[in-house]
Formats: structure tokens, C-alpha cells, sequence
């Protein structure tokens, strides 16, 4: 696995999540390089939004799970949460943070 990201690889990740976020009150969507422009990407950028019936998404419970599947949370900066996949860099965000990143 190579340091960059693809589209394909960003897609996978998302699917990953996605089969924990609801448990924590989110939904998973792909944004930034791997979802707009050709070739690999640095990072990749996704965003967890609520689900509507949830009141709000329990990060730190969502992200005590994604460490089991190779998700580690290095900084939270509320809206921009910065972590690594498998040592790959990812940048998370957080649409009901009204904080500035």
C-alpha cells in the first residue's frame, strides 16, 4: 500500500467506517482530492455527518471502535479531526463543529 491515496482506496475506507458510524450516530461521505481530481492524493478527506434521528455523533465512542479497524484519532481540532489509517493520513470533518479549524 503505497503512501498516497486513491479514489478506490478512499471508497474502501469509507465503507470501513461506515459499518460502525450508525452505531455512533453518523453517516459516512467521501469529500476533497479523492472524490474531485485525478491521480493520487496526499490524504483523504471524510465527513461524518449525523444522523438525523441522533442527537449527536459520539466521536470519542466512534473512534474507540475505528481503532480496532486501524483508524487512530492524532488530533481533534473539533471541525478537522486528524488521524491515521493504517499509517496513511486521513482529515475527518465534523459539519455540526461550528469551531474554527
Amino acid at each position: 500500500m503505497s503512501a498516497d491515496w486513491t479514489t478506490e482506496e478512499a471508497i474502501r475506507l469509507c465503507q470501513i467506517i461506515e459499518a460502525e458510524a450508525p452505531n455512533f450516530g453518523g453517516h459516512v461521505a467521501l469529500t476533497g482530492g479523492c472524490l474531485y481530481k485525478d491521480g493520487p492524493r496526499k490524504d483523504a478527506d471524510i465527513l461524518i455527518y449525523r444522523i438525523r434521528q441522533a442527537k449527536v455523533v459520539d466521536w470519542d465512542g466512534l473512534f474507540e471502535r475505528l481503532t480496532s479497524v486501524g483508524v487512530h484519532l492524532l488530533e481533534d481540532f473539533g471541525w478537522c479531526k486528524k488521524a491515521l489509517y493504517l499509517g496513511r493520513p486521513i482529515d475527518i470533518f465534523d459539519p455540526d463543529d461550528d469551531g474554527a479549524y
